[in-house]
């Protein structure tokens, strides 16, 4: 009996991979989830497995799971290239560009004759780059906002008022350069923000159940009941306490 159940049960997670793979086909994805789940529960050091739910997770935007199951794969197995590349594509897809091109080049080490990681390791380094150019651009384009703020505040000041705030040359340059620098870290902040909000979707859910059991614990321990001096040395006496 005990063969018998040896010789089922791959034959079930097996059944349950390819239930997986073709939900997956058929853009099914929360339904592909639920088959690996099962078939992980049969053969939980099944490395394919996991790497076949982090697709699933990474397609219904579950960063934090998928890259859970793409770290188990590569532990589980560290010179399979595609675990590697699972992690890489769920670290692009939240922004973390320089974690995927770490990933994705571990990967292309252990399959160097692949050309989808060489062409997602270009791709990320593009985009990367247009990244860059765009930050620059932006806090080079508040910056000169700023300035032309600033002059023109100057202009309107000098021309449009009887007696200008600014009447001296030094303080008008002064003033728009100023304006400028305003400008420049308000464009940077913006660009920070940018950088910070990368990998945010891999933060892992705020509750994830764990702390049920110790919430019950702490509802069902009653509390003391407190009681003034002369009550407490009655009910002493009384052999209750």
């Amino acid at each position: 009996m005990d063969d018998s159940k040896k010789t089922s049960q791959p034959g079930s997670v097996e059944e349950l991979k390819t239930k997986g793979n073709e939900c997956v086909k058929d853009g099914k994805f929360i339904e592909a989830v639920l088959h690996y789940t099962q078939a992980i529960k049969l053969d939980p050091n099944n490395y394919v497995l996991y790497s076949n739910r982090s697709f699933a997770f990474l397609k219904l935007d579950q960063h934090y799971l998928s890259l859970q199951d793409a770290n188990e794969t590569v532990r589980l197995q560290p010179q399979w290239a595609k675990g590697y590349f699972r992690r890489a594509e769920v670290e692009a897809a939240s922004g973390l560009h320089d974690e995927a091109i770490i990933s994705y080049t571990r990967a292309l080490q252990l399959d160097p004759h692949n050309p989808k990681l060489m062409e997602s390791i270009k791709s990320i380094t593009d985009m990367q780059n247009k990244k860059m150019k765009s930050n620059q651009n932006t806090i080079w384009i508040c910056t000169c906002l700023g300035l032309v703020l600033g002059i023109l505040v100057v202009i309107l000041d000098y021309s449009l008022t009887s007696t200008p705030t600014l009447t001296h040359p030094f303080s008008m340059v002064a003033f728009s350069i100023a304006l400028a620098g305003i400008g420049y870290a308000a464009g940077k902040t913006a660009s920070l923000m940018d950088s910070w909000s990368a990998g945010k979707s891999l933060q892992p859910p705020e509750d994830l159940g764990l702390n049920d059991s110790s919430k019950e614990q702490e509802t069902t321990i009653p509390e003391k009941k407190k009681y003034s001096k002369a009550q407490a040395r009655q009910r002493y006496k009384q052999g209750k306490l």
